[in-house]
């Protein structure tokens, strides 16, 4: 099982390009867009969201400040791809080594006009994220005018980032953005006088991006300890396959086949709110990933049919871990944003659960005090699941066998077209947090105010993917999911429902 790690360090081919081959994390990815290609959709494609606003006093001509915030936008796109160079690459088939690389070319010629792009649609940037944006191969900018209000005198822009996931993930994308508006500040501070850095200059080279697999200067032979894991992983895997346990799946619109539009919906709360939420958390010493992981487990059993007799179900996921914290410096910081630097857990997390019968005579107060009892024990169980994962130092070592053995090998043929995989026949909820944002996204850099960063991946599955963050001091829940197999109303319920869950269990009615 070793591994030959000069096939993943960048080298120039000679015929301009950088090349190396992908890592497992990298090709689980491609292998996702390949297979859903047919589907006229990239799965999991990145949207990373971010306003940016630029305060203008009345003396001051509106105009004359877009135009300086529309320049510094582009130069900065230039001086973010001299730093972070992976996004301007991308994964693809060499026919001739049968394996998929990531290939970085010498030619910067049309890249900014091709990836920076200048919208004036009417819409803002969450409602133009929200109605099928293109799904370019290169890491795209879009940058979109919003007009100022009558009460509001400033300079917006809304920033909308597209890339495949084999060249980044979610919190790659925020700390790319912070680099961006860092960038963008000093570029609109100094005006005319400011001029990115050459793309020709042999530097840039050196800001490639490696894999995981090097970032985290993961041993090329796998050790006895991680060989025991895995062997430990497919005796648990067939143990939970034996049991035949009744899965708490999503209810979900029967009919289609082939994924329609991802779309997203969002509720936020306000920053009283979210005080009181996250002090709620620590007196049950749990945190705010804790608590609403443990709500969409049973916002999904309260969606079961119920039968005449109590039932078990359970909730089967994975935990995702940010792994930017095993990686060597500089591959841990900023520096390296451009990365697909993550894992998800060894382990299943599996929640069981009971289902009520409609003979159950649990009423009132007696009910209220059952529930709460109930949510604080999932959370109990959450909580010791992200700490054992937080907790486990072997686990980067291991991550990029997980990888492999979770996915599917993307089809050799540059041009094939996989048959669209169907819906799941047990879909579920995930959650991906990312904390508080403002640990990662400054709230303003020189004169430039950001706010409403966020992050999704494109969901061409009939299953919904969470997403919860904090910034400026207010909590945000968010859901992607398949206008093929739900509707907006359907899954804005849903997420009420974690909030309410998550409110009553830890006694703050009413919740908004």
């Amino acid at each position: 099982m070793a591994t030959d790690y000069t096939r993943f360090q960048w080298r120039d081919t000679g015929y301009g390009e950088w090349v190396r081959e992908l890592d497992e994390a990298e090709l689980s990815y491609t292998s996702l867009q390949r297979i859903w290609r047919g589907s006229g959709h990239s799965f999991f494609h990145m949207t990373g969201h971010l306003t940016l606003e630029v305060p203008v006093d009345n003396d001051v001509d509106l105009l004359t400040i877009e135009k300086r915030v529309d320049s510094a936008l582009a130069k900065a796109w230039l001086t973010l791809r001299y730093h972070h160079p992976t996004i301007a690459s991308q994964a693809k088939l060499d026919p001739i080594m049968g394996k998929y690389m990531k290939a970085y070319p010498r030619n910067s010629v049309g890249w900014l006009e091709k990836t920076f792009v200048v919208l004036s649609t009417g819409h803002t940037g969450v409602e133009w994220a929200n109605h099928d944006p293109p799904a370019p191969v290169l890491p795209t900018l879009y940058a979109l005018a919003v007009p100022s209000t009558k009460d509001k005198r400033v300079v917006r822009r809304d920033l909308v980032f597209r890339s495949p996931h084999d060249i980044i993930d979610g919190i790659g994308t925020l700390l790319l953005f912070d680099n961006y508006v860092r960038h963008t500040s000093e570029a609109f501070t100094q005006g005319d006088s400011y001029e990115p850095p050459s793309l020709d200059d042999p530097g840039v080279f050196q800001n490639l991006s490696p894999p995981f697999r090097l970032a985290a200067a993961i041993p090329p032979e796998p050790s006895e300890a991680v060989l025991h894991r895995l062997a430990s992983l497919d005796i648990a895997d067939a143990t939970d396959k034996a049991r035949n346990a009744e899965i708490a799946a999503l209810p979900y619109r029967k009919g289609a086949l082939i994924p329609g539009i991802h779309r997203r919906v969002e509720i936020t709360l306000s920053p009283e709110q979210t005080a009181r939420l996250t002090g709620a958390c620590k007196e049950v010493g749990s945190t705010v990933t804790h608590v609403f992981h443990a709500a969409i487990a049973l916002v999904l059993r309260n969606l079961q049919p119920m039968h005449d007799q109590p039932r078990s179900v359970e909730y089967v996921g994975y935990l995702l871990r940010n792994e930017r914290g095993n990686c060597v410096p500089p591959f841990s910081g900023h520096e390296h944003a451009a990365a697909v630097y993550h894992s998800t857990s060894s382990e299943k997390l599996i929640v069981s659960m009971t289902v009520p019968g409609h003979n159950d005579s649990l009423l009132g107060e007696t009910r209220l005090q059952v529930e709460k009892k109930e949510f604080l024990d999932i959370v109990q169980q959450m909580k010791e699941a992200y700490q054992k994962v937080r907790d486990d130092p072997e686990h980067y070592r291991l991550a990029p066998l997980l990888w492999a053995r979770r996915s599917i090998p993307p089809p050799l043929d540059e041009h094939a077209i996989p048959p669209i995989p169907p819906p799941s026949d047990s879909p579920s909820a995930s959650i991906s947090s990312v904390g508080r944002i403002d640990n990662i996204i400054r709230q303003k850099h020189g004169d430039i105010e950001v706010y409403n960063p966020w992050v999704t991946g494109e969901e061409l599955r009939n299953g919904l993917g969470l997403f919860l963050g904090t910034f400026r001091g207010s909590l945000s829940l968010s859901a992607a999911y398949n206008d093929a197999w739900h509707d907006k109303d359907e899954v804005l319920q849903f997420v009420e429902s974690c909030i309410q869950l998550v409110s009553t269990g830890l006694g703050l009615e009413p919740s908004r």
